[in-house]
C-alpha cells in the first residue's frame, strides 16, 4: 500500500512538473529557428526512475500529451506540425518511459548509483530522440510540413542527423548534468528515510 501512495504521489509531482514546463513558453520546450531543445525528459527522467515502472511509463505519456497539446495550442514552427501527430508525439515519449523502465529495472553493471543513474539516463535520453527522429522518418511522408526547408538542407535524412547531433547531444548533457545529481541525491535522502 506505501508503494502504491509513493507511486501516485510522484506520477502527480512530476505530471504537474512536465505541465508547467511544456505551458510555460520558451521553458520546457526552447525554440530555437526550426530546433525545438527539450528539457522536459528531465522530470520524466527523475520521477521514472524513483517511481519505478508505471510511473516511468505514465510521465513517459504525460510527456507526449503535453507535447502533443503544445503543437496543437502553440505551433511556433513547422516542426510542430508533425507533433500534431500523436504517433510522432506520444507513442514515442511512452516508449521512453518503457525503456527507462528497463533499464532502471535491468541496468545495474556497477555498485554506485553515481555510475548506474547517469549511464541509465543518457541511454534512455540517446533512445527518446532515436525514438522521436525515427518516427518522423516512419510517419512524416505522410504529411511533411518541412519538405522545403529538408530539401534545401539535402533531404530529410540528413535534417534528421543534424538534429540527432544538436538535440541529442543537448539532451544527453542536460540528463547528465542536471537530472543524474538530482535522481542520486533524492535517492539518498529517500534511503536515509526508511
Amino acid at each position: 500500500m506505501r508503494r502504491t501512495v509513493e507511486s501516485i504521489t510522484i506520477l502527480g509531482l512530476f505530471s504537474a512538473i512536465i505541465a508547467l514546463m511544456a505551458f510555460i513558453p520558451q521553458f520546457g520546450f526552447i525554440q530555437i529557428g526550426f530546433i525545438a531543445l527539450t528539457i522536459i525528459h528531465l522530470p520524466v527522467l527523475i520521477g521514472g526512475y524513483l517511481g519505478g515502472k508505471k510511473v516511468a511509463i505514465g510521465l513517459g505519456v504525460a510527456f507526449g500529451l503535453a507535447s502533443f497539446s503544445q503543437a496543437l495550442i502553440r505551433p511556433v514552427t513547422p516542426v510542430d506540425l508533425l507533433f500534431q501527430n500523436p504517433l510522432i508525439s506520444v507513442l514515442p515519449r511512452f516508449l521512453f518511459g518503457v525503456v527507462l523502465a528497463t533499464l532502471t529495472l535491468k541496468l545495474k553493471p556497477f555498485k554506485s548509483d553515481y555510475i548506474n543513474i547517469p549511464l541509465v539516463f543518457a541511454l534512455s535520453t540517446f533512445a527518446h530522440t532515436v525514438f522521436v527522429l525515427g518516427s518522423f522518418y516512419v510517419f512524416s511522408p505522410l504529411f511533411n510540413p518541412l519538405a522545403e526547408f529538408t530539401d534545401s538542407v539535402g533531404g530529410f535524412l540528413p535534417f534528421l542527423w543534424g538534429v540527432l547531433l544538436a538535440n541529442g547531444l543537448f539532451e544527453i548533457a542536460a540528463a547528465l548534468l542536471l537530472a543524474a545529481p538530482i535522481a542520486v541525491r533524492v535517492k539518498d535522502a529517500l534511503r536515509l528515510g526508511d
